[in-house]
């Protein structure tokens, strides 16, 4: 009896939290699964303590107002049972987020070749041979010498020269080494060749001629593909020739008074040096041509000074 008496309060707590989730759900819709569990819940102590009620003698327990969601309902059909005994569904797990990759940039890859020009070597050839005549545009000598007691000493002065050679050479990119022979020839005079003697005077003329030959180098600057410029140095040893013929005379009152004439001649092996400098142009593949200036030195030759020659060379060459 004990039992029984503390079963309608056991019963009570129940209805009572079987209330406030009715209430609760009551509120939502529409009406899930777990609802309606609680709702067969509910049903179900209603019975029990109307059971209960009937053998202990008392009024069964009335804390839930009647409505129609606690009214006596048909329970699911044997279909809706079978349904709800179903397995649920596989449950898929979602995938993890993949993040995106980043798009690649495209790699840009800067060039770091310049165009480089080519060398003289490159264009023109390992060798070259080239021909060369030059004209003398300006020149002088001095010298002096001594007739009946009295010294003439004064410069000649060039009056027109020539000359003609032949130079080879190697080239290693734009430097060059080179071998050349050459002739030169140059004419000299003076009108008025002075003296110690105020008043006597020498008619004079001259001529300088020497055989060279010299070796030397120089550097080429491609100003395009055909055409260069160079620069040369050289040095060398030359077979110096120099005759010279004077006429002696004496002025006296504004007359001219002719003396006894004079003669000279000197050779000696003396040392040349000269530079050169020019364009050439390059108008086939194995020919080109140079137009360019030269200043030839010679040392002096016994009673001759040294002597300088400023010439217009002018070559036509192979190159190969």
């Amino acid at each position: 009896m004990p039992f029984i008496t503390r079963t309608p309060l056991f019963l009570f707590c129940l209805i009572l939290g079987m209330a406030s989730l009715n209430a609760q759900s009551a509120s939502d819709a529409p009406v899930s699964e777990l609802q309606r569990k609680f709702l067969r819940m509910e049903q179900r102590a209603l019975e029990l303590s109307q059971r209960l009620s009937e053998m202990s003698g008392t009024e069964p327990i009335q804390l839930i107002e009647r409505n129609e969601s606690l009214a006596p309902i048909e329970l699911e059909t044997d279909a809706q049972l079978s349904y709800d005994e179903l397995p649920g569904p596989t449950i898929e797990l979602l995938p993890l987020p993949v993040e995106e990759p980043e798009p690649e940039l495209p790699t840009v890859y800067k060039s770091e070749v310049s165009r480089v020009v080519p060398t003289t070597q490159q264009r023109k050839g390992d060798y070259y041979l080239m021909p060369l005549v030059g004209f003398s545009f300006t020149s002088y000598i001095a010298y002096d010498f001594g007739e009946s007691g009295n010294v003439f000493s004064d410069e000649l002065n060039g009056k027109f020269g020539n000359s003609v050679g032949i130079s080879a050479g190697r080239r290693w990119e734009n430097w060059n080494a080179f071998f050349k022979i050459g002739y030169q020839h140059q004419k000299y005079e003076n009108d008025k060749f002075k003296s110690e003697v105020g008043t006597i005077f020498a008619e004079t003329s001259g001529v300088t001629e020497s055989y060279s030959i010299s070796l030397g180098g120089g550097y080429s600057v491609p100003l395009g593909e055909k055409v260069s410029t160079y620069g040369n140095l050289g040095a060398g040893f030359a077979f110096r020739k120099d005759s010279f013929d004077a006429q002696l005379y004496q002025m006296i009152g504004g007359s001219r008074s002719d003396l006894e004439p004079r003669s000279d001649f000197e050779s000696s092996l003396v040392f040349t040096y000269d530079f050169s400098m020019g364009l050439e142009y390059l108008f086939s593949n194995n020919y080109s041509v140079r137009a360019g200036y030269r200043m030839l030195g010679l040392t002096s030759n016994e009673s001759f000074d040294g002597s300088f020659q400023h010439l217009i060379e002018l070559g036509v060459g192979a190159n190969f």
